[in-house]
């Protein structure tokens, strides 16, 4: 799973009402009637419109580039043009502008990233937090599996689907036909037909069955909402109000200073800065002191930083400060700040909660599915684990035995080594004659037996060493998650990038686990999204992949 960018088409949709509001509402221009906000309306549309050929120019090269500085210079190249389109637009509509065409652009430079940027950070918070709610929530079916299995003694029962009944009958016979094979004397053993076959196998039915089974597969997973976000980050955790005031701080200037002139600016700048930290200064100590709980003292620091500096405006500031005298004005001016201050609140706090208290979001889970009327989990979500479960099975580690046996009997043909070649098939008869039904269920081997087993499996093909330092204390639905990436990405690996040499290594950090593969051979290229990709995005909570020298590195994190 890659970052969230800060430039895409979705973000381009969802900042057009943001662009009509900041336009409509700005100081930088005259409006003297209905009229001239309905022309301000049209323009901001016009504006945005004009900015949709460059977005396109700019995704096709920086979803290239993959990196934010490369998206932060085509954000403030696209302010620019936003700028230019509306100085053109203020020239064709004839209306009064306050400010310069060069402020203008340099303004319209300096907001619109602010804009792209701030719904990246809220769209990412709920994606990642979505996506671990997700993974919580199917280790919760696992478990109700568990103990119905263990209960009903069904464990032998554990898939009747006619798909995996066909695979399985295939792999019987394939083991058959390839320990009969071994029966015959060597000189008379078809090796390549062997090698036909097993391939045949890989490529017509595995692939094909996991890929049905995966893709079939409805979960009734609970949505976390934007509002239960919103109350967690707003609500139930200290607010970083002195940081989102000092960043909005210039914001507010640069706004001000090119129609109104830098000493009103600055007025009407420390005005709301200091206003609202100290309103909450002051109820943050009377939250300290026991006198408000904590919702209570958000929603008064929400609320007084709307009220106080309105009244402040209307009543002790004196007119000559303010460039309108209409209440409405600055009713409305007031409303427009308070509520920027409280989005870069919700920015920051989402920011404070992925970073620092996700334990906190996806501790509602049972609460938050349970108002889903979840509880007790239906047969078809039962049945939807099990089949994703068998799913990942076949793709990961069924797939990945296959493969590197049939990697080495195809070396042993080239090579002509006839040992290497009945050492292949016989690994080969002991893939094909497990219950996959049932071990894609239990797991029964330890997991240092099963990652041992991932790096035996590619011995003759490539090296491959797996460090268990992180793997104690764990519970096995997590060993089982970890497990599946790693043998995805070694397996990877060695198939597209022709890795003959692989480290994996883990640790800890609080209750993430952080692992790095390193690897030689070719990069890393991009590609359709398959099974695999849909792997990581489902159990990986972070994704990287970077070249170290002539190695390739990828990076992920899995919650605990």
């Amino acid at each position: 799973m890659s970052r969230t960018p800060w430039l895409s088409w979705r973000l381009y949709f969802l900042t057009i009402p943001i662009d009509v509001i900041v336009l409509l509402l700005s100081s930088d221009h005259a409006s003297t009637g209905s009229n001239d906000f309905f022309n301000w309306f049209i323009l901001s549309l016009i504006a945005h419109g004009s900015i949709a050929p460059v977005t396109a120019i700019a995704l096709f090269f920086t979803s290239r580039a993959n990196s934010w500085k490369a998206e932060l210079c085509a954000l403030l190249v696209l302010g620019a043009v936003r700028g230019v389109a509306i100085d053109l637009g203020v020239w064709l509509l004839e209306l009064e502008p306050k400010v310069s065409f060069i402020y203008k652009v340099f303004n319209s430079t300096i907001s619109l990233p602010l804009w792209f940027i701030g719904l990246a950070l809220f769209v990412e918070s709920r994606r990642q937090f979505q996506q671990e709610f997700e993974a919580l929530f199917l280790r919760s079916l696992r478990k109700e599996q568990t103990t119905a299995a263990k209960q009903s003694s069904a464990l032998g029962q554990v898939h009747d689907g006619k798909q995996i009944k066909q695979l399985q009958s295939l792999a019987s016979n394939l083991a058959i036909e390839i320990e009969e094979a071994l029966n015959l004397p060597t000189p008379k053993i078809n090796y390549a037909k062997q090698l036909e076959k097993i391939q045949d196998l890989i490529n017509k039915k595995l692939r094909p069955a996991s890929a049905e089974l995966w893709n079939g597969s409805t979960l009734s997973t609970p949505k976390l909402s934007i509002s239960t976000l919103i109350r967690i980050s707003l609500l139930e955790h200290k607010l970083k109000a002195i940081a989102a005031s000092l960043l909005f701080s210039p914001y507010i200037f640069i706004g001000l200073n090119g129609s109104q002139g830098w000493q009103f600016a600055i007025i009407q700048t420390l005005l709301a800065t200091v206003l609202n930290i100290v309103i909450f200064m002051i109820y943050e100590m009377l939250y300290k002191n026991g006198l408000l709980n904590r919702k209570s003292a958000n929603i008064l620091i929400m609320g007084s930083s709307f009220v106080i500096p309105l009244l402040t405006i209307l009543f002790i500031l004196p007119d000559s400060l303010f460039w309108a005298e209409s209440d409405a004005t600055k009713f409305f001016y007031q409303l427009f700040l308070s509520s920027a201050h409280i989005s870069i609140l919700l920015g920051f706090n989402l920011y404070k909660l992925l970073d620092q208290y996700r334990s906190t979001v996806l501790a509602n889970f049972e609460q938050i599915a349970k108002g889903e009327e979840i509880f007790p989990f239906s047969n078809a979500d039962l049945t939807a684990s099990r089949d994703i479960d068998l799913a990942r099975y076949l793709h990961g580690e069924l797939q990945a035995g296959l493969i590197a046996t049939s990697l080495i009997l195809e070396r042993a043909i080239k090579a002509g080594d006839t040992n290497l070649a009945n050492h292949a098939l016989r690994s080969t008869v002991d893939i094909l004659n497990q219950d996959h039904a049932r071990v894609s269920q239990s797991r029964t081997s330890s997991p240092h037996a099963r990652l041992e087993k991932i790096s035996s499996g590619w011995k003759g093909i490539a090296e491959v060493k797996i460090t268990l330092d992180w793997i104690d204390d764990l519970e096995t639905l997590v060993l089982n998650d970890i497990i599946t990436l790693i043998d995805e990405a070694v397996s990877n690996a060695i198939r597209h990038a022709k890795a003959s040499s692989i480290l994996v290594t883990g640790s800890r950090n609080g209750e993430d686990l952080h692992f790095e593969i390193l690897s030689d051979g070719a990069g890393m290229t991009a590609k359709s999204v398959g099974l695999g990709t849909k792997l990581f995005n489902e159990l990986a909570s972070n994704l990287t992949y970077s070249k170290q020298g002539e190695q390739n590195l990828l990076k992920f994190t899995v919650s605990s």
